[in-house]
């Protein structure tokens, strides 16, 4: 498994795996009407967009030795905030769980604000998300905070924020596979 940074090319993957993610992963907690709403046309002009008119976002991708784009992560900086940046999205297609792709790319992301001179890091997640809670807490993540969320058309949402104060926490980690 190889992690680098996304490309414009890699749009439409990213649209494919945001998209089933997001109605596997939250299936029970968001309502199906919401879920069915998200489509790859959409997301892939979005992905563009972010990729071509977002510079300041850092966007790593995994891919496997036979070149699919199995996951990504989508970190940002944070001015004025308790901790330096956000860990804003992580998703792996589900039969690459497990295999260490998420790890690895929410340890590029750490790598690369660390080099940026950022020492801390935070994610929010669903609170009704148990599995990606449990992974954030294996990982060493510290229960920081609550928040509601406004998903719009009175959807509202509890997300729990899960931090580490020290970065390198994250960047150090193992396990090891290649970063390009």
């Amino acid at each position: 498994m190889i992690i680098r940074p996304a490309a414009l090319t890699d749009a439409a993957s990213l649209a494919r795996i945001q998209v089933d993610s997001y109605r596997s992963a939250y299936r029970g907690i968001l309502p199906e009407d919401y879920l069915a709403r998200f489509s790859y046309e959409e997301q892939t002009q979005d992905w563009r967009a972010l990729l071509t008119d977002e510079p300041a976002a850092v966007l790593f991708v995994a891919e496997e030795a036979a070149g699919a784009v199995v996951g990504y992560a989508l970190g940002a900086l944070l001015e004025q905030e308790t901790y330096d940046c956000e860990l804003a999205a992580l998703h792996v297609r589900r039969p690459a769980q497990g295999r260490g792709a998420g790890h690895a790319l929410i340890r590029a992301v750490a790598r690369h604000f660390e080099q940026l001179g950022r020492r801390s890091l935070v994610i929010w997640v669903l609170e009704a998300n148990q599995p990606a809670r449990s992974l954030y807490e294996r990982w060493g993540g510290q229960l920081v905070g609550q928040r509601q969320v406004d998903l719009g058309e009175g959807l509202f949402f509890s997300e729990v924020a899960y931090a580490w104060s020290k970065i390198e926490l994250l960047s150090q980690a193992a396990p090891t596979l290649d970063l390009v």
